[in-house]
């Protein structure tokens, strides 16, 4: 199991539940299942799934400070 206290703050999980409308314990069951992803930033996240066409059925939130947050499930 990842330690995601390194990657992710609890104000973090707070706003982005919120987009999800999940609680900010289920969004942190999610990442320790790989259900959720959390890239430091857009250009990471776009190295994964390319340009807006190959992502756009995804659930995916960017928060100001640049960290993407995605939903796979």
């Amino acid at each position: 199991m990842e330690n995601f206290s390194d990657k992710v703050h609890i104000g973090e999980l707070i706003a982005v539940s919120q987009v999800f409308e999940l609680n900010p314990y289920r969004m942190l069951i999610m990442l320790e299942q790989g259900s959720m992803e959390v890239f430091e930033d857009k250009e990471t996240f776009l190295d994964k799934y390319g340009d807006r066409e190959d992502f756009e059925d995804l659930d995916w939130c960017e928060l100001n400070n640049g960290k993407v947050f995605v939903k796979l499930d």
